[in-house]
């Protein structure tokens, strides 16, 4: 839009300047100011239907170079603008050669103007003050005649141009908003060495900033004439340096580009700044840049080819574009070819304003095209460290933004992307069980940030070969993602994990006011021994069933209201006493070596089966005889309740020994081991009604493999369950086969069954 204001207002002012020369041709033959000055009113006020006024003197000297010079000129301003005049000239002078007169040349030797000030008004809907009108009206007067009898036209020609302490400017009507330009000087002039080149040079300020530029362009007289007009500059601002080299077909209708286009600087940051898009003042480091390109017009749209375009530092993110971008002025289509790399992303962590981990080296590449509403990246190939991903996507903000696409990878490091390296073999260090909030509860309270699931839709195909989270390692993984109107759904999801197999789907509705999760999860045989690094223990193949819904606004809601059952069944493996402790988090096995007689004296524990089955209503996760194991020494069955509102834990543990190990083990010893506290603050103990106030700990009582150090005779009250696995899972103890469907349909549970005769209530 600029550049057409700049063009109507540089053929407003050589008209007024070819008809100044044509009044002072009449001058020469008329030699008189006053008819001069009529003249000069007349012929623009035909032309343009503004009203041209010299308020201070016209003075003619004449000669073989005859020179006219005029104080206080202006060029009025259509109603409706701002201020009286759109133009105000200050000093005005003009040298004029006679003999080219005689070949019907108009040849402007020199043209000095001091101190113009020109304003630009615009606005949304019309052309502000640029709109030129000729009067139409039946009493406009009619153009004068020559004082000359006519003749043909006559060609223009301009020698040298000086123009000083200008200032042009541009308001926006409807904002007020006011950009100026302050020319300190403009000269053109012959060039030495050529006779069709006008060598350039400028000084202007513009928002307080210096230009400066210099160089050839071609003639006025070829640009009057419609021939090619070239042009080589180079220009500075503020350190920024620009080039442009080529011709335009047709100058005055701005047709007809291909100029070759550079521009560098050693910091980008300064450009954004120069641009009026960065508002922090404090100093940003992007990194050197460069630009080139070749502006084309073609048929009236103008275009960019060949451009290449590099940007920022490979020590914190170097960024290169080649391709084109067609329409500049409507529609823009692009079509680019991306790459980046970075040695280390948190190089931009001074630039992003938030700490950005140690990631790299990164490597990225892609075809970008698009326009307006639409874009799409294709080929998409990005390394990072160990980690890879390809794919393509796309980007619709026509109504509502929409992400469409596929990606893939054969490796995926979670740890890549967020900066934290562990050592192989090393489990990466626990922290402690608390929420952001500190107030020592696991499950967090903020908000969930579920209104960004409100502004976009979502439509992906996620594929992996393998994906490391922590210590936990997924294979084989597919699922698609989709989030439509606040419903974001992970359906279905499959993937592999410790030689077994993990799928089901997850949903979050967040359209409606209070978000709703829903999770349906089947794992099978997953073996606990190869999860992570921890070696615990050795073998365990694992199946297991999640079937939860909840609603709440935070973590800590959804878990208080959460309803549903959750099934593990636990296989054949071998436990590492020595490995076994409270830091690692696995609280049934922590259970069994207290309780394990031989822990102290044996450096494994054979485990036969692990169960724990759980049914969840309104936060209350209750286990009636549903968590069990049985090792080669004891049978564990127990029962309790944890309470995902509060976070409290009320477990009961009742080993019972097998048979033919030699151990005895009571129902007061039953009674009291208890789990209390939280999830964050587990502990175990004796119930303290129990009768066996004196000892410390189940597992320090049996430390030796016997229990005479209690000094009491037991005598066991409670048979050993015949299988205390199968009774947890809730299975019948029938001896008849069971179809697959019966067993993966757990029991109900009998109203009041819970802890009767267990903690004696």
């Amino acid at each position: 839009m600029r550049t057409n204001l700049t063009m109507k207002l540089a053929t407003l002012l050589l008209a007024v300047l070819a008809l100044l020369t044509v009044g002072v041709v009449v001058a020469v033959k008329s030699i008189n100011l006053d008819q001069i000055k009529e003249l000069l009113t007349t012929q623009v006020k035909t032309a343009t239907g503004r009203t041209l006024t010299i308020s201070g003197s016209l003075d003619l000297q004449l000669g073989l170079t005859p020179r006219v010079v005029a104080n206080g000129v202006t060029l009025s301003n259509p109603p409706g603008s701002t201020r009286p005049d759109m133009v105000k000239i200050k000093h005005f002078e003009l040298e004029i050669s006679l003999l080219p007169l005689l070949k019907h040349e108009i040849l402007i030797k020199r043209l000095i103007v001091s101190s113009p000030d020109i304003l630009i008004e615009t606005e949304a809907k019309g052309p502000g003050n640029l709109s030129f009108s000729v009067p139409t009206e039946k009493s406009d007067p009619k153009p004068a005649a020559p004082a000359t009898g006519g003749g043909s036209a006559y060609q223009l020609n301009l020698l040298e141009v000086k123009i000083e302490n200008a200032v042009v400017a541009q308001l926006e009507r409807s904002t007020g908003k006011t950009d100026s330009v302050e020319v300190q000087s403009l000269t053109i002039q012959p060039d030495k060495n050529s006779s069709e080149l006008l060598a350039v040079r400028l000084a202007a300020k513009a928002q307080g900033h210096t230009i400066e530029m210099n160089g050839t362009v071609g003639t006025f007289a070829a640009a009057i004439g419609g021939k090619p007009w070239p042009l080589h500059l180079q220009g500075n601002i503020e350190g920024l340096a620009i080039t442009a080299e080529g011709a335009i077909a047709e100058l005055f209708a701005f047709r007809g580009l291909s100029l070759k286009l550079t521009v560098q600087g050693e910091e980008l940051y300064k450009v954004v700044q120069l641009a009026g898009v960065a508002k922090s003042a404090s100093p940003q480091t992007v990194g050197p840049f460069k630009l080139a390109a070749r502006l084309n017009d073609d048929a009236g749209s103008f275009t960019l080819t060949d451009v290449d375009a590099e940007v920022g530092k490979r020590d914190t993110l170097l960024l290169n574009a080649k391709g084109a971008v067609k329409d500049l002025t409507r529609t823009m289509v692009t079509d680019f070819a991306l790459t980046m790399e970075s040695d280390n992303l948190g190089g931009l962590s001074r630039l992003a304003g938030t700490d950005i981990p140690a990631l790299g080296p990164m490597k990225f590449s892609g075809l970008l095209r698009g326009s307006g509403t639409t874009w799409k990246m294709a080929d998409i190939k990005a390394t990072m460290a160990g980690s890879d991903l390809s794919g393509e996507l796309a980007v619709d903000i026509t109504k509502r933004p929409h992400i469409s696409g596929k990606l893939a990878a054969n490796t995926l490091n979670i740890n890549d992307l967020t900066g934290k390296t562990v050592p192989a073999g090393e489990k990466p260090a626990a922290k402690p069980a608390q929420s952001a909030g500190g107030d020592g509860r696991i499950f967090p309270n903020q908000p969930l940030p579920v209104q960004a699931l409100r502004s976009l839709d979502i439509d992906l195909t996620l594929q992996a070969g393998k994906l490391a989270a922590d210590d936990l390692q997924f294979t084989n993984i597919a699922t698609e993602l989709h989030l439509n109107g606040g419903r974001l759904t992970l359906k279905p999801f499959h993937t592999g994990l410790a030689g077994g197999t993990v799928e089901g789907e997850v949903s979050l509705d967040a359209a409606g006011k209070i978000p709703a999760v829903l999770l349906n999860m089947t794992a099978r045989q997953v073996e606990l021994g190869k999860l992570g690094n921890h070696k615990i223990m050795s073998g365990g193949k694992s199946d297991l069933k999640v079937n939860l819904k909840g609603q709440g606004e935070s973590v800590r809601a959804l878990m208080a209201s959460l309803t549903g059952e959750t099934v593990l069944s636990v296989g054949e493996g071998k436990m590492q006493n020595k490995a076994m402790n409270w830091a690692a988090g696995d609280l049934l096995f922590q259970v069994l070596g207290a309780l394990n007689p031989m822990a102290k004296n044996e450096d494994t524990t054979s485990l036969s089966c692990a169960a724990a089955r759980f049914t969840i209503l309104d936060g209350i996760a209750t286990a009636d005889k549903g968590i069990a194991a049985r090792t080669d020494k004891i049978d564990v069955v127990g029962s309790g309740t944890v309470d995902l509102r509060s976070e409290n834990l009320d477990l009961g543990i009742r080993p019972t020994p097998r048979e033919g190990v030699g151990l005895s083990l009571s129902s007061p010893i039953a009674g009291m081991t208890r789990i209390r506290g939280t999830l964050a603050h587990p502990a175990i103990g004796i119930d303290a009604e129990g009768s066996l106030r004196t000892a410390a700990s189940v597992g320090a009582a049996a430390a030796t493999g016997g229990l005479s150090l209690l000094g009491e005779k037991l005598v066991d009250k409670f048979s050993a369950d015949a299988d205390p696995c199968r009774t947890a899972l809730g299975l019948s103890q029938a001896t008849k086969k069971e179809t697959p469907q019966q067993k993966n349909q757990p029991q109900k549970q009998k109203s009041g069954s819970l802890f009767q005769g267990m903690f004696g209530r």
